[in-house]
C-alpha cells in the first residue's frame, strides 16, 4: 500500500513537471505571437522632405513678427490608414497667431505612407515640433529663413526639427 501510495506521489509529481514545461511552452509562444512588426507612418519623401514642405509652407504671422513672438509649437495629429491628416491640435501653445499658423501647416500637409503593423495599415498619432524665430535686420522683422544667413539658419532649423519628430501608434 505504501509503496502503491509512493509511485502515484510521484507519477502525479513528474506530471505537473509535464504541465509546467507544457504551460512555458505555450506561454513563449504567446510571447513570439506579441512581437509584431511595427512601422511608423512618414511624410512622402522621409524627413528631410517634411523638413522641406514645413520650411515651404509655414508663413509667420505679421502681428507674431512685430510682437517678436518666438517659441516652438507642438501639434499632435492622427495619420489616418488611407494616409490622411485628421484630429490635429496644439499641445505645446506659443501665442495664438504661431498655433493657428502651425494647425494650419499640419492639417493642410499631404498624404502620408500610413504606418503598419505585421503588414496592415494601421492608425498612428505622431506630434510634430515647429519652430518660429524672428530677427531684426536693419529695421525690418524677418524669420530665420528670411534673414541674410538665412541659408545655414534653415539647414540647422532642418536638422533641428529632423531630430525632434517622435511618434507613437494606437
Amino acid at each position: 500500500m505504501k509503496r502503491y501510495f509512493i509511485l502515484s506521489f510521484l507519477f502525479i509529481f513528474m506530471m505537473q513537471g509535464v504541465f509546467t514545461a507544457v504551460n512555458a511552452q505555450t506561454t513563449a509562444q504567446k510571447k513570439k505571437k506579441k512581437e509584431d512588426v511595427i512601422v511608423m507612418a512618414q511624410f512622402k519623401g522621409g524627413q528631410e522632405a517634411l523638413v522641406d514642405y514645413l520650411l515651404q509652407n509655414t508663413r509667420y504671422p505679421v502681428e507674431a513678427m512685430e510682437l517678436e513672438q518666438t517659441g516652438e509649437v507642438v501639434v499632435e495629429f492622427v495619420v489616418e490608414r488611407n494616409g490622411m491628416i485628421t484630429n490635429a491640435r496644439v499641445i505645446k501653445a506659443v501665442a495664438p497667431s504661431l498655433d493657428q499658423e502651425a494647425l494650419r501647416v499640419v492639417t493642410n500637409m499631404p498624404n502620408w505612407e500610413p504606418g503598419t503593423k505585421n503588414g496592415l495599415r494601421m492608425r498612428s498619432q505622431l506630434t510634430i515640433p515647429i519652430n518660429f524665430k524672428v530677427i531684426r535686420e536693419h529695421g525690418k522683422y524677418m524669420d530665420s529663413e528670411t534673414a541674410d544667413d538665412g541659408i545655414k539658419k534653415k539647414s540647422k532649423r532642418k536638422r533641428k526639427l529632423k531630430n525632434k519628430g517622435v511618434g507613437k501608434e494606437f
